[in-house]
């Protein structure tokens, strides 16, 4: 019988860490690319190139093997995450800042929890309250924090607050519709299938936009660098090894390095973009990061909320 041997604390820490460093870039990194291709090109590339490593990576771990059945499931399921998720997210990153952006992705606990009551029966405790109230709040001063909440929504910053809950909702509804799914079958395996069945859309809508649309003539070195960030490191690296920690690491210390993501897309918004928050902003961001630590306490949170990914760009 051969004993698989518990890694070095460190280690698991260090993947955690290099983790949260990755998903946290990757909203910058979005932004970037976005500004030279338009999202479907970009969506249609990143997910290209992914499903091709992983492809590689389940060839020498092994193949997933699901019936017919479980396919069909797993595609459905797919239309949720990534395919909505990131048409929302990915047209909502052109309008607003990369880190508002995260600080709201970081909101999906709270919607699992919402839609868990709907679906599933399971209620809503009194922290679980608390915390819906305390992140509304933190969007709210996300949203107006800068004195121009009118003249925001001329300029797409409503339409784009707007379109990244929508990647809220889309997570929240895979998460919660693919409870049973996660059950009974490995979790790397039903992501893998996931980001193959997403690859096939987002390819699908990449090609049936016209030729000029469909070009990366316009990405620049910084563009390419970029775009090949998000689909090595953002999407297979950082998933690999997010996995691989989530076997030695309690999931509640988990949660407090995904907690980090925001700041990190922060600081990296902040050295690149030049992005900015406002005192009242940054109070906002203090509260949605607040709201999801209460969503994490035994007392507050559903069964369901432990299955929840963490937000990635």
């Amino acid at each position: 019988m051969t004993i698989r041997a518990t890694p070095h604390p460190l280690l698991v820490q260090l993947a955690m860490v290099t983790t949260m460093v990755l998903w946290g870039v990757s909203f910058v990194a979005s932004k970037l690319v976005l500004t030279e291709i338009t999202p479907l090109t970009y969506m249609g590339i990143r997910f290209l190139i992914a499903s091709i490593l992983l492809a590689v990576v389940m060839l020498l771990r092994g193949r997933p093997r699901f019936d017919r059945r479980t396919h069909g499931l797993i595609a459905l399921t797919a239309l949720a995450e990534p395919v909505a998720y990131f048409l929302f997210e990915s047209y909502a990153i052109r309008l607003i800042p990369a880190t508002t952006a995260s600080l709201i992705i970081a909101t999906i606990p709270l919607a699992v929890m919402v839609l868990a009551a709907i679906f599933l029966g399971e209620p809503i405790r009194r922290g679980g309250v608390i915390a819906v109230v305390v992140s509304i709040a933190g969007i709210v001063l996300l949203v107006t924090g800068d004195g121009t909440a009118v003249s925001g929504i001329a300029t797409g910053r409503l339409p784009g607050i707007l379109l990244i809950l929508g990647a809220v909702i889309s997570a929240a509804f895979y998460i919660t519709l693919a409870r049973n799914l996660t059950q009974r079958h490995d979790p790397v395996n039903l992501t893998v299938v996931q980001t193959w069945w997403g690859a096939g859309v987002f390819v699908l809508l990449w090609q049936m936009q016209s030729p000029p649309a469909r070009s990366l003539g316009g990405l620049s070195p910084v563009g390419w660098g970029a775009l090949a960030f998000l689909a090595v490191g953002a999407t297979v690296t950082a998933f690999l090894l997010y996995n691989w920690a989530l076997r030695y690491a309690e999931a509640g210390r988990a949660s407090l390095y995904i907690n980090g993501i925001p700041l990190i897309t922060a600081l990296t918004g902040w050295i690149l973009l030049g992005e900015r928050l406002t005192p009242l902003q940054l109070a906002g961001g203090a509260l949605v990061l607040l709201s999801v630590r209460l969503i994490g306490s035994p007392r507050a949170a559903p069964a369901v909320v432990a299955e929840v990914v963490p937000p990635e760009g």
